[in-house]
């Protein structure tokens, strides 16, 4: 398997509160295949959408379950724009169809946000979904898919608010829970794809983070990475 993900970079700094490693794991399957499709109504077996995302459980009835609460949570995901002078939120699958006797999704992208799957010229993330479904913790997923977007500097900036912000860090967190609970999942999973991982923490005076520096280099030719499982809890 060597599907693509392609996303436009105001989707991919989305934080995806509250979702589990496999519901993004699914979310990011189906984005693989309805990208550059337009706004046409697809349609997913189980089987391959099963196949996507390295879905391991076998019962239908939880399969099931899964897609209902990742749909769920896309639905109350805070998925908006806002110029200055126009706010406007949207659901980004508006028609998201479960036949359990045909074992089908069926899906349309909404028509005036497809810009976000289709026709990305400029500004878009790009990932390979088998390196993301290997990830197992949500922290390193979110991460992953940062860096993507600065492949080309190897060179990340983010501000410790918009960090906790976009990985859904809970607020009750102090850093040493944030070494333990976020850095270090982050580190164990994405060290190996690279040739040079780092994490800086800045601090101002008093000893206070306040922005974070990741350093990063993506090694030539990577190979086929398998993540050892674990628990990591958010």
């Amino acid at each position: 398997m060597h599907e693509i993900v392609k996303i436009s970079n105001q989707m991919n700094t989305l934080g995806f509160r509250n979702f589990t490693s496999k519901e993004m794991d699914l979310f990011f399957a189906i984005c693989s295949r309805v990208r550059e499709q337009g706004t046409q109504e697809l349609s997913f077996s189980f089987e391959k959408l099963r196949e996507l995302s390295s879905y391991k459980p076998t019962s239908n009835d939880r399969f099931v379950d899964d897609l209902i609460r990742t749909n769920t949570k896309l639905m109350n995901l805070n998925v908006n724009f806002d110029d200055g002078n126009e706010y406007v939120a949207f659901v980004l699958f508006p028609t998201f169809r479960i036949n359990r006797e045909e074992q089908t999704l069926k899906i349309a992208v909404n028509n005036e946000f497809s810009f976000l799957l289709n026709e990305l010229t400029n500004n878009f993330a790009r990932f390979e979904l088998e390196q993301f479904t290997y990830l197992k913790s949500s922290y390193a997923k979110t991460m992953y898919r940062l860096l993507k977007q600065f492949k080309s500097t190897g060179f990340f900036v983010i501000s410790i608010e918009e960090f906790r912000e976009t990985l859904d860090i809970p607020v009750n967190y102090r850093m040493s829970e944030i070494d333990k609970k976020v850095f270090s999942p982050i580190r164990k999973e994405l060290s190996p794809l690279y040739d040079r991982f780092e994490i800086e923490k800045v601090k101002k005076k008093g000893n206070k983070i306040v922005q974070l520096k990741f350093h990063f280099m993506e090694k030539t030719a990577p190979k086929k990475i398998k993540v050892p499982l674990h628990d990591f809890t958010k």
